[in-house]
């Protein structure tokens, strides 16, 4: 994975450094996959959202997306920044382990503009990006850029790991995964194992995975808890990865899994849900529904469970 402190520090650089530092980067993620929640779990908030537009909304992202579905652009923001590692921070927040919830000046640095509002965490980013997309004095390819890094950083704000600052979201924490050293091609880390290797396990195609995460959603009502806000949701989310996590050399059984995939499922569902909240509210004028956040993260130790436990 790219080194955080890196990626903050990396503003301005010719075209042919950016070049050397994004082969630089791919060569050293033999500890784990690239994207985040991998591609398959951006498609798939992308697919649920998707379920849950008005016919204005629909109109709207077609019109600015042309050709291409929100599945289709949802880990654009993970292949720009190969070439533009000056926006890698924006896909996570640096919350740390010991604290309690999400802390905007401890956990999301400064933009290296000094006076530019918005810090350069995915909290930010997502209010940023939403202000853009709703700008119509910008133009088309602006505002085209803008949906595609909030469908990208909506899914980002919802894996847990993405809101946890200890090593590095959990990419430092080499695990073995149901038995396995290996995820794939690439020796198992745990921010690896929530972005891609518990999804994978479930053994689902993709059509089949979104008709099960939207039975869900219908048989938990969870379409009541679309609401919050990014801040709300990444104090969640870091909650869920404080319950996670694992120490370095751990293995992740068949316990580990059964637990935790619920929070991944729930996690996908919600950040659908939320999604299509946003753009609707956004395209087509559509009230924000008086919803709960989702469940309160805990502030006493006790362990956050997902929505379908509290039903």
């Amino acid at each position: 994975m790219i080194d955080r402190k890196f990626l903050r520090s990396t503003t301005r650089r010719t075209s042919f450094l950016r070049a050397w530092i994004a082969a630089a980067a791919l060569l050293s993620f033999g500890c784990g996959p690239l994207w985040a929640w991998g591609r398959e779990g951006h498609r798939l908030t992308a697919l649920v959202a998707e379920n849950y537009l008005t016919a204005e909304t629909q109109a709207a992202v077609k019109e600015l997306l042309g050709k291409e579905s929100m599945a289709d652009v949802a880990s654009w923001a993970d292949e720009y920044r190969v070439d533009h590692p000056e926006t890698g921070a924006w896909h996570f927040a640096d919350t740390p382990s010991t604290a309690d919830k999400y802390d905007r000046a401890r956990d999301c640095p400064a933009a290296a503009d000094p006076a530019a509002p918005w810090h350069d965490c995915v909290v930010d980013r997502i209010v940023y990006f939403e202000s853009r997309l709703a700008d119509k004095s910008l133009s088309h390819q602006q505002r085209a850029e803008a949906l595609k890094y909030l469908i990208h950083f909506i899914g980002d704000v919802h894996q847990p790991f993405h809101l946890m600052g200890d090593d590095r979201g959990g990419n430092n924490i080499v695990v073995s995964f149901l038995g396995s050293p290996t995820c794939g091609s690439y020796k198992c880390n745990l921010h690896g194992v929530w972005d891609d290797a518990m999804i994978e396990h479930h053994g689902l195609s993709e059509k089949k995975y979104v008709a099960f995460l939207l039975a869900d959603i219908n048989e938990h009502d969870w379409e009541k808890l679309a609401g919050g806000t990014p801040v709300q949701w990444a104090n969640v989310s870091h909650r869920y990865a404080v319950n996670a996590l694992a120490p370095n050399g751990a293995l992740l059984d068949s316990s580990y899994y059964a637990t935790e995939i619920k929070v991944v499922d729930s996690q996908l569902s919600l950040g659908g849900l939320r999604l299509a909240r946003v753009l609707n509210t956004l395209l087509s004028g559509q009230p924000v529904p008086p919803a709960a956040a989702a469940p309160a993260a805990s502030s006493t130790g006790e362990r956050v469970q997902p929505p379908a436990a509290k039903q």
